[in-house]
């Protein structure tokens, strides 16, 4: 093996010319941006210019394997799409879990960059060093688990992972996901619809091969102390029995902040008929995790009675419950279970999706959508045969509201008019998690700070209900220190849930954070890495992705909140009365915890060169951009 091979290779699909080539990873390159969402944004700041319709051939589309996808330890099962977002029109990215990600990386490759599109619908499969581009003729307009045992028949094996798009992705749905083993998505900023535009139905990928380890003895070792220390969590043995439906929609609940139809209230009040007591006590077959996971949070379940009698899903987890239930106003679960089953196999993104949906409900509460508008379909909250009508409506972009829906909650609000966009709860054109922003302040400014839009994954942090206490600048120090924290598993393609958000402790968290994670990467690498650079190179993404959307002419203006948040006070529950109010000042601590200008929130010179970004420097300063 050579070094090299350490780092994997770059597979280039030229889908216009059905041509491939590839080359191994630069050391230089896996050390600087490691992999997963390092490598997505950097090719996706490299080959997608400023001038780009986010649908056309030259969006470029980036799959990434983390830089210890697939490693013999704890979680190793992510992988990241990257490219410019149709849904937002900036920065676009998802990470998604499964198995795909371990059987893709230990083929070889780490990256797969899709160019052009294809004449003809197509999927890539890739059998460890062999790869083909098939005809997907007989594939297209086949949902996500149709498409997956296809591929898998016609290969002639189970093992073969599949990420494919549904009729969502086919259609250019700006909400479509990419559907990894049937029910795992690279959900958020509609890269399926990207996948779409370029006729490529999916990836499949099988591996016979090892992971490549440089110091198997030292990696063993970390591994076994990784896998110790975790089995003796307390608190991630709760979230095992309960998954985030449970331990979430409890605590959001508690707080009053929990999604409610629209977010017009913190508090549902059929919440005991959907949350994750009523779920274990109905539907619950088994817990299942993702390759080498120890958590097992997500949930098997199965309606054996009732209209939705035969439904078999894979979840649902926290967000998808709320966006079938609080945020509709349905109280029925396996009506969500029906949702959730039918998001996966259309491809769609339920956060998005949840936010359309309520939306429309909200619209046709408030007559500015009618039975007219409508098909005739009643929108009153909580009608759920409403709801999953609409579902299959949007994947197919059928009649007036399913061809508006598709758009996504912002371009839907555009479309509709009739100061519509009042009640469109997004950012950046995202919907945002079920969490509420006025019951919990300085931790959810996140929304309108992050890369991709109404984003909670890219900032987090232990105790962060605690930091409205806190003056804004102590608070926003805590919260730029956590988040290099909670980047760091997008980039290692490791899940944050047992990593970071579901430790016992915050020493643990960073025990493995900051000691084990760099030290497994480092025996596999061969790399001198430690936790003082883990953290450099999370700075450096964080402000190459701010960097992207600076060349697009973002600026701090952009970084807002929508209307239900900063001017409707919350009606009632324990956050009644609140509305959201310190935005301009935690934003500017924000920028300047960065080193940002405070003003703008541009990145400066200084700060992009001490991070080893001079040539995007140089390049915002070609496009007119000041960063002195």
């Amino acid at each position: 093996m050579s070094e090299t091979n350490l780092y994997g290779k770059i597979l280039e699909v030229d889908l216009t010319r059905g041509e491939f080539k590839s080359w191994e990873v630069d050391p230089g390159f896996a050390r600087k941006y490691i992999g997963g969402r390092g490598f997505t944004s950097r090719f996706n700041y490299d080959l997608n210019p400023k001038d780009l319709d986010p649908l056309s051939p030259e969006n470029t589309l980036v799959f990434a394997a983390g830089g210890l996808s697939g490693a013999p330890m704890l979680s190793s099962a992510r992988f990241q799409v990257g490219a410019r977002s149709p849904l937002t029109g900036i920065l676009g990215d998802g990470n998604c879990g499964g198995f795909f990600a371990a059987s893709f990386r230990r083929t070889g490759y780490s990256t797969i960059i899709f160019k052009g599109k294809s004449e003809k619908p197509v999927y890539l499969a890739i059998d460890d060093d062999q790869v083909t581009l098939r005809d997907a003729g007989h594939l297209w307009g086949k949902d996500t688990h149709e498409t997956t045992e296809t591929i898998q028949h016609e290969l002639g094996s189970e093992d073969f992972r599949v990420a494919s798009i549904g009729p969502a992705g086919e259609n250019l749905v700006l909400i479509a996901g990419v559907v990894a083993d049937k029910d795992h998505l690279a959900a958020r900023t509609g890269l399926g619809a990207v996948m779409g535009s370029k006729n490529l139905k999916a990836v499949a990928v099988r591996a016979s091969k090892p992971f490549p380890v440089k110091n198997p003895e030292v990696f063993k070792q970390l591994a076994v102390e990784l896998a110790k220390l975790q089995a003796n969590d307390a608190r991630s043995a709760d979230f095992t029995r309960r998954g985030t439906l449970g331990t979430l929609m409890d605590h959001h609940t508690e707080i009053g902040g929990t999604n409610t139809m629209n977010f017009q209230y913190g508090q549902f009040a059929g919440k005991k008929k959907i949350d994750g007591e009523a779920l274990i006590n109905s539907y619950l077959v088994r817990t299942a995790g993702c390759y080498r996971c120890s958590v097992k949070c997500d949930r098997v379940c199965e309606v054996k009675e009732g209209e939705f009698a035969g439904t078999k899903v894979g979840g649902p987890e926290y967000c998808t419950a709320a966006a079938f239930g609080s945020g509709v106003g349905n109280d029925n679960l396996a009506a969500i279970l029906k949702g959730n089953d039918l998001a996966d196999r259309y491809g769609l993104d339920t956060l998005d999706l949840g936010g359309v949906l309520a939306f429309a409900f909200e619209l046709f509460q408030r007559g500015i959508l009618t039975t007219k508008e409508t098909d005739g379909l009643d929108l009153t909250w909580g009608n759920y045969h409403t709801m999953l009508e609409l579902v299959r409506k949007i994947a197919y972009r059928e009649g007036y509201l399913g061809e508006t829906l598709a758009h996504g909650v912002r371009g839907a609000a555009n479309l509709i008019g009739k100061n519509s966009i009042r009640y469109a709860v997004q950012v950046k054109g995202m919907t945002p998690a079920p969490l509420d922003a006025r019951a919990v302040q300085v931790y959810n400014f996140r929304y309108a700070v992050s890369p991709r839009g109404a984003d909670h994954l890219r900032i987090s942090a232990p105790g962060a209900y605690g930091l409205d206490a806190l003056p804004y600048d102590e608070a926003a120090s805590k919260l730029y220190y956590w988040e290099s924290i909670i980047t760091m598993p997008d980039l290692m393609g490791i899940c944050k849930f047992p990593y970071t958000y579901y430790a016992e402790t915050v020493e643990k968290t960073l025990h493995k954070m900051l000691k084990l994670v760099p030290g497994l990467y480092s025996a596999a690498t061969g790399f001198d890495f430690d936790g003082e650079e883990l953290i450099e190179t999370s700075q450096r993404i964080n402000n190459l992705e701010r960097a992207y959307n600076t060349r697009l002419g973002l600026t701090s203006k952009d970084d807002i909140l929508p209307p239900r948040f900063t001017e409707d006070p919350m009606p009632e529950g324990p956050s009644k009365g609140k509305v959201y109010t310190i935005l301009e000042p935690i934003k500017e601590a924000w920028y300047q915890a960065h080193g940002w200008n405070p003003e703008t929130g541009v990145p400066r010179r200084a700060k992009l060169e001490e991070l080893g970004l001079k040539d995007v420097a140089d390049d915002l300063v070609a496009h007119g951009i000041d960063i002195s």
